[in-house]
């Protein structure tokens, strides 16, 4: 049974050169065991990490109570009030714009004879569209 490393070629001349020099520049120096010891302390607090606070549970039970409290409130106050009858009345009657513009209803003698009660901006936007 062979490895990857034994079907690998070796390196010769230039390139094995070339390796040796990059090894040599990038090999760090010799640490001193009290400078190791302080990279082994450096490397093990960083892995460990800091200690969490689970925060995770007290914002779901706060999530969770505001929801209730939601709830709650909103099924004493009961359904939304509904509009007045006049408001009601207001808010479904079309407008004279919604007529002009939007009805397929009225001929064309019946839009020219409206165009009467427009602004001067709308006249103006209508003589274009219409044509008069």
């Amino acid at each position: 049974m062979t490895s990857s490393r034994d079907e690998r070629t070796p390196l010769e001349g230039a390139d094995k050169e070339f390796l040796d020099r990059l090894a040599e520049a990038y090999t760090p120096e010799p640490m001193t065991a009290g400078r190791r010891a302080a990279f082994d302390e450096a490397i093990r607090a960083r892995l460990v990490g800091p200690q969490r606070r689970p925060l995770l549970i007290p914002a779901i039970g706060a999530a969770a109570a505001a929801g209730l409290l939601w709830l709650v409130f909103s099924q004493s106050i009961g359904p939304m009030p509904q509009l007045a009858e006049e408001e009601s009345a207001a808010v479904t009657a079309s407008s004279w714009e919604d007529e002009i513009f939007l009805s397929s209803d009225l001929g064309v003698s019946e839009d020219r004879a409206e165009i009467g009660a427009l602004p001067d901006d709308y006249l103006a936007i209508a003589g274009v569209f219409l044509g008069g």
